[in-house]
């Protein structure tokens, strides 16, 4: 039978589920996975899609909502944005145009999903460094590291590993519950809906592990059904399938993702032996959602699972990784307050083994296994109140980690570690006049580590900020915070071995406190935008591996960390597309130190200068194309800044077009140039992947 392809401008509206209009949404126009139209919403949340082909997808997002795709076959359109839950610090309007880089009220950087299956990276952390500041621990990518250093560093807060960041998806934490770190391979791409990535300090509403930002992820609402492969250079393969249905009142949205690559040999060739290989990599996850939106109230049920299976540079090391996390969120909105709940569990297991090289890297010795289980079980209530011209946020929230941690050498050592936490907090916003607005907010946690025989410790911060319009197109920010991180249970217990050197574990460690500020000021006028800001953070007692001798390092407070810089961010948008410029300076140091050869040294892994460019496209025949290059500065391995990375810098593209209505191709090539990256140095180089190639084709109905 023979389908006629029906041409027609469409007309639409987008609103909250109170009925307001959301003005400034961004609706994407997607065929076959590939951008055919973006649109903006109007003053009254109304939009017109001109010469479009039934049926067709759209995409639509704004600051604050969950991002919403659907199938179109007939107008008008009436698309309804829930809230994205109970993560918000403030309540955020909507208000953010096409291709947005920063939203007005909070500053926030704004990616949305379509943005991220736009760029070249295979993981959401590869697309992410799109972002200037952002990194993990070390400059590789977590498909190609150590699952333990994949921690968030931005605006220069480097935390050896363990992230100074806080991850959060469907308003949980992916950070990890033993050791802080993320695990960005637990999600499928197709799960992922926009992000949002605020920095600086967020302690007041988010608790210790967002002392240095928060990154907030979206997911996925709903989707046609999608099948996808892969296979490329360097062993690589891997496929995706998802699928979204309304049954009566429900959303029902399901995804699935595996990815494999043999990797590539990390240590530089001329210190290669025997015993080196590939970092190989192997994983598989999966995500479901449930969503019951019933008049003022929304259920929401969750879960997603994976597991990771990783080579770590020798024949005899390995990591490997299993987990996932099940949550339940009720949400209830009034006329002027709301009420929200939720609860999950997070199992994991986490292995690795370590191993002694002989000379020449001929020949190699298991020396040790460690073994972590870890459950971590949280629940948030959170109620709020519109006020005549503002809002109040109250929150209670309990976390509890408990941790089976073996390790065998000789013989095995077992221990029983926990990580309970409980806290409250309050935070407002007020509109002072249609200019100015002003928020604040201030928590209390308590927190019992690493055994039971510990008691309880307590912390209380807090924050200001104020917004003011100082024209139509120029906005000024201005913030200050205090905050503080718990030591982790990694960097309280557990010992760990890169190359030759060892880094001990330290329970005697303090958490660290830290006072924050930043100005920014935000120029937008027709199609260009303009974000730029100041920042400046102490860390007292900052937690760092400390070098005792040419093999050993310890975890110990240090004395203060101090960091000052700049951020740039802007970019040009046209209807074929955009450029965008990401620009931090940071000089990260030593202060006022326990031991007098960290005084004025540079902190580890934080460059002083990193930066992006990206440029994506539209082109004729339904052909997008996305380049992306990312720099850094030369950055130091360690502590005592003897081993020094040279800079470098990764160029990336992407290329993708539709054969038929639902059938896409895509063409990635990353580091271009084949670039040589040092990652580490122990004196030994590390080096990240060199030029690599992957194609894939996509089927969507």
């Amino acid at each position: 039978m023979l389908l006629l392809a029906l041409l027609l401008t469409v007309n639409g509206t987008v609103t909250s589920i109170d009925g307001a209009a959301i003005p400034g949404a961004r609706v994407v126009v997607v065929n076959a996975a590939q951008v055919v139209e973006v649109v903006t919403t109007d003053a009254k949340g109304a939009f017109v899609l001109s010469t479009v082909e039934v049926p067709f997808d759209i995409e639509v997002s704004a600051p604050g909502f969950a991002t919403v795709r659907t199938r179109v076959t007939a107008e008008p359109i009436a698309i309804v944005l829930s809230p994205a839950g109970v993560t918000a610090s403030v309540i955020v309007t909507g208000g953010a145009g096409y291709g947005v880089l920063r939203a007005t009220d909070t500053g926030d950087t704004i990616l949305s999903g379509s943005d991220v299956r736009s760029l070249p990276g295979e993981t959401l952390d590869e697309s992410l460094k799109v972002i200037a500041g952002f990194s993990l621990f070390r400059r590789s990518s977590s498909r190609a590291s150590n699952p333990t250093t994949h921690g968030v560093t931005m605006r220069g807060l480097s935390a050896s590993g363990s992230s100074r960041g806080l991850v959060l998806f469907e308003g949980v934490p992916l950070n990890d519950g033993f050791g802080g770190w993320v695990t960005w391979t637990r999600l499928p791409a197709d799960a992922l809906g926009g992000v949002s990535l605020r920095r600086g300090a967020e302690g007041d509403a988010y608790g210790s592990d967002a002392l240095g930002g928060l990154i907030r992820v979206e997911p996925r609402e709903t989707g046609p059904i999608a099948f996808g492969g892969e296979g490329g250079s360097q062993g690589t393969g891997g496929f995706t399938v998802s699928a979204g249905k309304r049954i009566g009142l429900a959303h029902l949205f399901g995804a699935t993702s595996w990815f494999s690559t043999a990797g590539s040999i990390p240590l530089e060739e001329a210190s290669r032996g025997a015993v080196d290989d590939e970092l190989d990599a192997e994983w598989t996850n999966g995500f479901g959602r449930v969503v019951i939106p019933t008049g003022r109230t929304r259920t929401t049920i969750s879960g997603w699972l994976s597991t990771d299976d990783r080579g770590n540079g020798t024949v005899l090391q390995r990591n490997k990784m299993s987990g996932g996390t099940v949550t339940g969120t009720f949400e209830l909105i009034g006329d002027s307050s709301f009420m929200a709940a939720r609860m999950s569990a997070t199992p994991n297991d986490f292995h690795q083994t370590f191993s002694a090289v002989g000379a020449g890297r001929a020949t190699e010795t298991l020396t040790s296994t460690q073994d972590i289980a870890t459950t971590t079980t949280r629940a948030i209530v959170e109620y709020g109140r519109l006020l005549k011209r503002g809002s109040i946020i109250g929150r209670a929230s309990l976390s509890r980690a408990s941790s089976d941690f073996d390790v065998l050498t000789a013989s095995l050592t077992s221990s029983a570690l926990r990580d309970d936490s409980e806290a409250v907090s309050l935070s407002a916003g007020f509109d002072l006049n249609t200019r100015t607005t002003l928020s604040a907010g201030a928590r209390h946690e308590w927190r019992a580590a690493p055994t039971d025989a510990d008691g309880r410790d307590g912390a209380t911060v807090g924050h200001a900020a104020a917004a003011v319009r100082i024209t139509g197109d120029l906005v000024a920010r201005g913030s200050v915070a205090t905050s503080h991180r718990w030591p982790t249970l990694n960097e309280l217990a557990r010992n760990f071995q890169v190359g030759a050197i060892v880094t001990q574990a330290n329970p005697e460690l303090s958490p660290e406190k830290a006072i924050s500020t930043d100005a920014e000021l935000d120029w937008r006028h027709g199609r260009f935008e303009l974000g730029s800001g100041a920042f400046w953070t102490r860390i007292d007692d900052a937690i760092a591996n400390v070098t005792i001798s040419n093999n050993l390092r310890r975890r110990q407070n240090t004395g203060d960390a101090h960091v000052a810089g700049l951020e740039f961010d802007s970019q040009y948008t046209h209807p074929w597309g955009r450029i965008r410029g990401s620009l931090a300076v940071a000089d990260a140091t030593f202060q006022d130190s326990i031991e007098a050869p960290l005084e004025g040294k540079q902190l580890p892994q934080v460059p002083k200068v990193s930066g992006s460019i990206w440029a994506d496209a539209v082109l004729p025949h339904r052909i997008t194309a996305s380049v992306v290059w990312h720099g850094t500065s030369s950055q130091f391995d360690d502590d005592r800044n003897q081993f020094e990375l040279a800079p470098a810098g990764q160029l990336d593209f992407k290329v993708s077009g539709a054969v038929r209505r639902y059938l896409s191709w895509y063409l990635v090539m990353e580091n271009v140039t084949d670039a040589r990256i040092e990652v580490g140095k122990t004196p030994l180089v590390t080096l990240a992947p060199g030029r690599a190639v992957r194609v894939g084709v996509r089927i969507e109905k």
